[in-house]
C-alpha cells in the first residue's frame, strides 16, 4: 500500500472482521470506504483469486481501488463483452449482467471470495440474477466466502432484507412470510401490496441482521462535517418541445403536437390522482407511485425540462458570486443533462449518464475533481451515484429526484464521504405550487422511513 493511503481505525476493524468472517454484509454508511476496507480484508484472509460483481459503471473504480490498496498481486480481467471468458488464474470484474449470464462459467473458476458491491440489486428473490448468483445452483455455493456491500440494504421497504437473511441463514421464513411479518401489506385486486416496513416490527428485524452487519454511521467513526437540506422553488421555463430529442417522433415527419399535448394531460390526470389527495402529514407509500412511473414519462421528462432554464439562470448567478467554488447538479432525463451543460457551458461542465463510456467514466470525475476551471459536475442519479468521489463540491442540486428515494441518498453521499472537509448543501428544486412540488415532499418522507429501519 503507497505510503501516503492509510485506512482509518475503523476501516482496520472492518477490515480484520471480514478477514474472520467468511459470510457477512459490510452496511457502512455511503462514503465510508467499503472498498478500501473489502480489499485489506482480502488481503488479510490471503484470498488470492477475487470475484468482484458490480455495477458496470463501478468496474474500472474497482481496477484503480485494487491498485492503490492491495499489497497482494493479482492479475484481473474486467470481461467487456457476455462471451468473453476470463483465464483460469484470473481474478475478476464484472457486471452483475455478466455474472448472471455466465454463472457456470464463473463457478467453475473456484474463486476464494466473491464480493458483491451495491448488494442490493439482489433484492428481488424471483429475478434470475438472484438465483443464478445465490439460488440453490448459484456461484455463492462455489466460493470459500462472500461478502455483501451496500450502503442501503433495503432501498424501499424491509422486504428487500430476505435475500441476505435467507443466503445468510438468519431467517427460514419463506419470502411470503417475511412480507407479512416484517412489512405493512394491503390485499387490492391486483394481489398484496407492500405499503412499507411495519415500524414496530424494527427492533426485531435489526436482531436478525445484526449477526452478519457490520453498520458504521458517519457521524459515529468520522468527524465529518453535517448534511443540511433545503428546498428551492421556481417558476417554469418555456420548453421547445420540437428541438428536444425525447419529442421529435411528434414533429418529424408529421405534426402530431395535439397528440403529445393529450398524452400529457392524461399523464398528469394520472400522477394526481395517485399524489395530490394526500396530506403532508401522511406517511403515504410510493408503491402506487411506481406503479404508474414508465406510464408517465413524458410528463417526468417534460417537467424536468421546464426546471433547465431557471436552474442555469440560478447557478450561473451563484457562480459569477462566487458563492462556491463548485457544484454537483442531479438529474434522471438526458435531455436535461444536455440542456444544463449546453447552457452552463462557460463553466466547463462534465457529464455522466448511462452512456458514458467506461474509459472516460474516471477521467472526467478526475477533472472535476482537480481541475479548477472545471467548476459544474451534471450526473443521472442512477449512473452517477455509485462509484465515484465528488468532494471537490460541497453544494448538491436535485433538478429532478429519482422515485427510490435510496438512489437519491447514494448521489448525495459522492459528496458526503471521506476526503469532504465542509458542510454539504442540499438543495431540492420543484415547480412552485405544483404536482412537482407535492411528489418531492412524498419521496422525502419515504427516505427518513428507511432511515430510521438502520440508523
Amino acid at each position: 500500500m503507497p505510503k501516503e493511503l492509510k485506512l482509518f481505525d475503523y476501516q482496520k476493524v472492518g477490515a480484520e472482521k471480514l478477514s474472520k468472517t467468511p459470510f457477512m454484509l459490510l452496511a457502512d454508511d455511503m462514503g465510508l470506504g467499503k472498498t478500501a476496507q473489502t480489499i485489506h480484508g482480502a488481503d488479510l484472509a490471503n484470498y488470492t483469486k477475487v470475484l468482484i460483481i458490480c455495477p458496470s459503471i463501478a468496474k474500472v473504480n474497482w481496477l484503480r481501488e485494487f491498485d492503490m490498496w492491495s499489497k497482494k498481486p493479482r492479475s484481473f480481467c474486467l470481461p467487456g463483452k457476455l462471451s468473453e471468458t476470463p483465464r483460469t488464474e484470473q481474478s475478476v470484474i464484472c457486471s452483475f449482467d455478466y455474472a448472471s449470464h455466465n454463472f457456470d462459467i464463473l463457478k467453475n473458476l473456484q474463486f476464494d471470495v466473491m464480493i458483491v458491491d451495491e448488494a442490493h440489486f439482489l433484492k428481488n428473490p424471483t429475478a434470475k440474477r438472484t438465483k443464478n448468483l445465490l439460488g440453490k445452483y448459484g456461484i455463492i455455493h462455489s466460493v470459500s466466502a462472500c461478502w455483501f456491500l451496500t450502503g442501503t440494504p433495503a432501498p424501499n421497504n424491509a422486504s428487500e432484507l430476505w435475500v441476505m437473511l435467507y443466503t445468510l441463514k438468519q431467517t427460514t421464513l419463506t419470502y411470503e412470510a417475511f412480507v407479512r411479518r416484517y412489512c405493512a401489506v394491503r390485499n387490492t385486486t391486483y394481489g398484496t401490496k407492500i405499503d412499507g416496513t411495519c415500524i414496530e416490527r424494527i427492533p426485531e428485524l435489526k436482531k436478525l441482521m445484526n449477526p452478519i452487519m457490520l453498520r458504521r454511521k458517519k457521524e459515529d467513526v468520522l468527524d465529518l462535517p453535517p448534511i443540511h437540506f433545503g428546498d428551492v422553488y421556481c417558476e417554469p421555463g418555456t420548453v421547445i418541445m420540437e428541438d428536444q430529442s425525447s419529442f421529435v417522433q411528434y414533429f418529424y415527419p408529421n405534426d402530431r403536437r395535439a397528440e403529445l399535448i393529450e398524452n400529457l394531460k392524461a399523464q398528469t390526470r394520472m400522477t394526481k390522482s395517485v399524489f395530490l389527495n394526500l396530506k403532508d402529514n401522511e406517511e403515504e407509500p410510493l408503491y402506487a407511485a411506481m406503479s404508474i412511473y414508465k406510464s408517465v414519462s413524458e410528463l417526468r421528462r417534460y417537467i424536468g425540462l421546464q426546471k433547465v432554464k431557471p436552474t442555469v439562470d440560478m447557478v450561473r448567478a451563484e457562480l459569477e458570486a462566487n458563492a462556491y467554488k463548485k457544484i454537483v447538479i442531479f438529474c434522471v432525463h438526458r435531455d436535461v443533462i444536455f440542456g444544463l451543460q449546453t447552457m452552463l457551458s462557460e463553466f466547463k461542465p462534465v457529464t455522466l449518464y448511462g452512456g458514458t463510456p467506461q474509459e472516460k467514466r474516471m477521467r472526467k470525475v478526475d477533472r472535476f475533481q482537480f481541475r479548477e476551471d472545471c467548476r459544474v459536475f451534471i450526473g443521472q442519479v442512477v449512473s452517477a451515484g455509485t462509484a465515484i468521489t465528488l468532494t471537490a463540491a460541497n453544494h448538491v442540486l436535485f433538478v429532478e429526484q429519482d422515485w427510490t428515494p435510496g438512489n437519491n441518498a447514494q448521489a448525495i453521499m459522492r459528496c458526503h464521504r471521506v476526503g469532504q472537509r465542509n458542510n454539504v448543501y442540499v438543495r431540492f428544486l420543484s415547480i412552485d405550487k405544483s404536482l412537482d412540488q407535492k411528489i418531492a415532499r412524498v419521496v422525502r418522507r419515504k427516505t427518513e422511513e428507511l432511515t430510521k429501519m438502520f440508523d
